[in-house]
């Protein structure tokens, strides 16, 4: 009898482990991988917690979600043990996948700030606030019915999926790059707004623009002085915006050189 049931419970294994396949991990995996994705957050309000815990002890801490139905809660699984909220993820943050595993239809990415968050601890005399690193877990439940197998014909759906909530980018400087026009974009009105829009064409001398960009500056502090640039070129981890009078070149996220 014993070796029935143990014969039972490996075929129910064999057949949960199908539930993703190999094949689907290729092809989405080729989209997101540890180690070589940076994300940007396209949904604010994520909630977010120290990688430190909430006692200050832990070193992998994080806030974990449930993304069903492209809404996102709160987890309550048995090991969410870090389940305080220190701060909340924001539009055009970037975060890179620290981690990444898949359950049935579901694949669970933990996602690291780039950038530290202020963090609170304790009360009265013995607060504090300081900066540092946070995470969050996203489980990214797959819309589809749960007796479905998914194959690599799905991965592109799980891909869109996941990504109304992270953008995928290969490089860090991508990532800034794209969320430097996130942001810009976002904070526009949504009608036509002429004087605005004047105001945020590089019309300065290039004297004003040499004075006012610098090395170092992020691609979202060159927007705020120079508006959108009139080309943008990416390769790898540099990317370039030229502009009527000058060139703006950015390496890693950071501006590097500035030509006239």
């Amino acid at each position: 009898m014993l070796p029935a049931v143990v014969l039972a419970l490996a075929a129910a294994g064999t057949l949960r482990a199908e539930k993703l396949p190999s094949e689907f991990k290729a092809a989405f995996e080729r989209k997101f991988w540890v180690g070589r994705t940076y994300a940007v957050v396209m949904q604010p309000g994520v909630a977010t917690t120290s990688i430190y815990g909430v006692k200050g002890d832990s070193t992998n801490a994080h806030y974990s979600v449930d993304v069903v139905d492209g809404n996102w809660r709160t987890s309550e699984g048995l090991l969410d043990f870090d389940q305080t909220a220190a701060d909340f993820l924001d539009l055009g943050e970037v975060v890179e996948l620290a981690s990444m595993s898949y359950k049935d239809n579901r694949v669970d990415l933990r996602m690291v700030s780039v950038e530290a968050k202020k963090v609170t601890r304790g009360s009265g005399f013995g607060k504090s606030t300081k900066r540092e690193p946070v995470a969050t877990n996203f489980k990214f439940f797959f819309p589809v019915p749960k007796s479905q197998v998914m194959t690599a014909a799905d991965a592109p759906m799980a891909i869109d999926y996941v990504e109304s909530y992270l953008k995928a980018f290969p490089s860090e400087a991508q990532a800034r790059t794209y969320a430097a026009q996130l942001i810009a974009g976002g904070a526009r009105p949504r009608s036509p707004a002429p004087a605005r829009a004047s105001a945020q064409a590089p019309a300065a001398p290039a004297s004003t623009s040499k004075k006012e960009i610098k090395v170092g500056m992020t691609p979202l502090e060159v927007l705020d002085t120079l508006g959108r640039p009139q080309k943008e070129l990416t390769f790898q981890n540099t990317t370039r915006w030229t502009y009527t009078d000058l060139t703006v070149i950015f390496e890693n996220g950071k501006v590097k050189e500035v030509k006239f």
